[in-house]
């Protein structure tokens, strides 16, 4: 059996998508120690421990897991100057929405001339399925007719997953689509002048990881 404490914010379902173990299987000490290691790792919880006892029947054990939780929500604001002048970055992010892992994901960059926002979300076990979901919309909008000429408007998003493919190696594909307008004026640069119009953009993207850390 296992009991699982202290969890008031998150589902215990989400807990339990860690586990390398489940309730009725023949215990295994390695599979505990990595299950433990998989809520460490999550970044959800403060404190994770774990006690193992004897069951009341013969070769039975409990496990009882502790956890400590914290908050996961995180801001960032941030500041600086360059070649391209002054830049302002904001930031907020939550790592465990309505208490299910989900991450939202917000920012928004500002420079002089141009303007950038995404907000993301990430479902790291979609449906139980063990592969994340991510979904993203982002838009950037750039002003520079006055100095090069041009004025640029770009909008998509992006439909991704990932999964364990192998032991050890994660695929993670995933599918962006932007619509770009390009507007220009007699003092843009030849090459601005020749993309000047509308039009679409898909990319299909992916990764592949190998990771062999054990916490």
């Amino acid at each position: 059996r296992i009991n699982i404490f202290g969890n008031n914010i998150t589902h215990e379902s989400v807990i339990r998508n860690q586990l390398e173990i489940d309730e009725g299987d023949p215990y295994n000490e390695l599979l505990s120690a990595k299950s433990i290691n998989n809520l460490k790792a999550s970044n959800l919880f403060k404190k994770v421990e774990s006690t193992i006892s004897d069951g009341a029947e013969l070769n039975t054990k409990i496990i009882d897991i502790n956890i400590e939780e914290k908050p996961t929500g995180e801001i960032m604001v941030g500041a600086g100057a360059g070649s391209e002048g002054g830049t302002l970055g904001f930031s907020v992010i939550e790592n465990n929405f309505l208490g299910k892992g989900i991450k939202l994901s917000t920012n928004l960059d500002l420079t002089e001339d141009a303007v950038k926002g995404q907000f993301s979300v990430t479902n790291p076990n979609f449906n139980y399925t063990d592969k994340s979901l991510t979904t993203s919309l982002e838009s950037t909008n750039i002003d520079k007719l006055t100095d090069s000429g041009y004025k640029s408007t770009k909008t998509g998003f992006t439909l991704g997953t990932g999964f364990e493919q192998f032991e050890n190696v994660y695929f993670l594909p995933r599918v962006q689509t932007f619509y770009e307008d390009l507007e220009t004026k007699s003092t843009a640069s030849t090459n601005l002048k020749k993309q000047s119009g509308s039009y679409f953009e898909s990319k299909f993207v992916y990764n592949l990881n190998y990771d062999m850390r054990n916490q």
